[in-house]
């Protein structure tokens, strides 16, 4: 059965839980808008909508084909652990759009590399171990790109790696096309569901800021939790956690920030 945090689910089980000896993390701090304003990313206009009756069918036929991101994803390798894991620093905000283009690269049959969002959260923070939202790490992984794991250590915050070969590796995995943000205020606040709904439906994936959890982390697929109850499915960056890194979301939470990476954002690299 899949994992799915709902209203009654333990603290210990979201916030910094401890699992196999090792403290997660979070990391999450809520959008500026005077450093950050709505015009940095592109507006979901061009997103097309699947109306609210047509989920179930969208659903089922999805299970039956084995063809959403999460399936395509766990097919493309044997490695016992697909997903990036942020360790015990707060960069969920990097690992959540980091797991994207990881999700989006296997969606367009792309070489299956290990990409290092601790370089991108390192580089923007200068070393230091701090939080940020989902399009703070998106804005760079558009400007700059986001190295392999041969060109930055894992888990390390030592910026003497930004080197010239680190970003000339970094540019080969650019995001090509601009992300989308889904939580701009010219759109309704109850399009947000919708909005993320037919991402995941089309197998776009979306990083989610979850305000209240205080965390950020990719959707990548929408599910039918139980009759009527709808949710997104998300890749969380914790080793470990829930069903191999996955859990769906019932819990009464509202999206604070999201962005969805374009179907044909990554580099072909």
């Amino acid at each position: 059965m899949p994992f799915v945090i709902h209203d009654s689910t333990p603290n210990d089980l979201l916030y910094d839980p401890v699992i196999d000896g090792h403290q997660m993390r979070r990391g999450l701090v809520s959008r500026n808008k005077l450093l950050y304003p709505e015009p940095i990313f592109a507006p979901p206009s061009e997103i097309i909508l699947i109306p609210r009756h047509e989920w179930d069918a969208r659903i089922d036929e999805q299970e039956e084909r084995q063809s959403s991101l999460e399936h395509i994803f766990n097919k493309a390798t044997n490695l016992p652990v697909k997903f990036l894991h942020q360790n015990g620093h707060g960069y969920c905000w990097a690992y959540s759009t980091g797991n994207a283009v990881m999700m989006l690269r296997t969606l367009n049959n792309q070489p299956y590399v290990r990409l290092n969002p601790h370089a991108v959260a390192a580089v923007i923070k200068k070393g230091r171990d701090e939080g940020g939202w989902c399009g703070l790490s998106a804005k760079f992984l558009k400007d700059v790109g986001i190295p392999t794991e041969a060109f930055w250590k894992v888990h390390s915050r030592d910026i003497g790696q930004d080197t010239p070969g680190m970003r000339a590796n970094a540019a080969l995995h650019k995001v090509t096309e601009d992300w989308v943000d889904l939580s701009q205020p010219i759109y309704e606040q109850n399009m947000a569901e919708e909005l993320i709904a037919s991402c995941l439906l089309q197998n776009t994936p979306c990083s989610l800021d979850y305000d209240e959890w205080g965390h950020s982390v990719c959707g990548c697929r929408w599910v039918r939790i139980e009759k009527g109850s709808y949710g997104p499915r998300i890749l969380n960056s914790w080793l470990g956690w829930g069903d191999n890194g996955f859990g769906d979301i019932q819990r009464s939470w509202t999206v604070d920030s999201a962005v969805a990476l374009r179907v044909t954002g990554a580099s072909p690299v």
